[in-house]
């Protein structure tokens, strides 16, 4: 983890966990932990990962959308920041760095899903399932301003639904950038850090907004 993150990995034993599934059915995120709770259903009752309370939820204005949820078996239990891995690390110092607090944030996968190949690109069947479940989400936000794609994935899903997505959030702003482990090469990073200044100031030209 970064010296500058203000948030720290949660371990699998941290008490933050037993928190966030205590309050997974609080109202900012009820409607999104019951969508997946379907959609797990809907595949044979495969476990997916839950939207975590700590962020923002319905609520939240930006959508972030990464790759998808892992292999089965070894998906994380919540969709967060604090998950002890590197792709949470270098958000947390992105969002340190530019002052982006986590519930301005509520976290989607491309593809919700565990796969049993995610390194694999998806397949057009994946991409429109995933794209489909992705409208699905962004109709239950209630002030989303921005939907950011972070990876291939997350851009196949949303690309597979795209006349439909722009026709029902034809305000929404959509950012596309790598995901947060792409940025292999200085010119990578310094892009990277472009765009999530971006993110941040549209974010506080939001809060300022009725």
């Amino acid at each position: 983890m970064a010296l500058a993150d203000h948030w720290k990995r949660a371990q699998p034993d941290d008490p933050f966990w037993q928190e966030q599934l205590a309050d997974r059915f609080d109202p900012h995120v009820a409607p999104l932990n019951s969508l997946i709770e379907r959609l797990g259903a809907a595949k044979g009752g495969v476990g997916m990962p839950l939207a975590a309370p700590w962020h923002g939820g319905i609520n939240a204005p930006a959508l972030v959308v990464l790759n998808d949820a892992g292999e089965p078996g070894e998906e994380t239990t919540f969709m967060c920041i604090r998950n002890p891995d590197r792709a949470a690390d270098r958000q947390r110092h992105l969002m340190t760095e530019f002052n982006i607090d986590p519930v301005n944030f509520c976290y989607w996968n491309g593809y919700p899903w565990p796969r049993v190949d995610p390194k694999r690109d998806m397949t057009p069947e994946q991409s429109l399932e995933g794209g489909l479940a992705l409208l699905e989400v962004m109709g239950l936000m209630t002030d989303l301003r921005m939907l950011l794609l972070l990876g291939r994935k997350a851009q196949d899903a949303a690309a597979a639904v795209l006349p439909q997505l722009l026709a029902a959030h034809p305000k929404v702003h959509i950012i596309r950038s790598l995901h947060p482990l792409g940025a292999k090469r200085a010119v990578d990073r310094q892009e990277q850090k472009r765009i999530w200044a971006d993110i941040a100031a549209r974010l506080k030209e939001a809060s300022s907004q009725p």
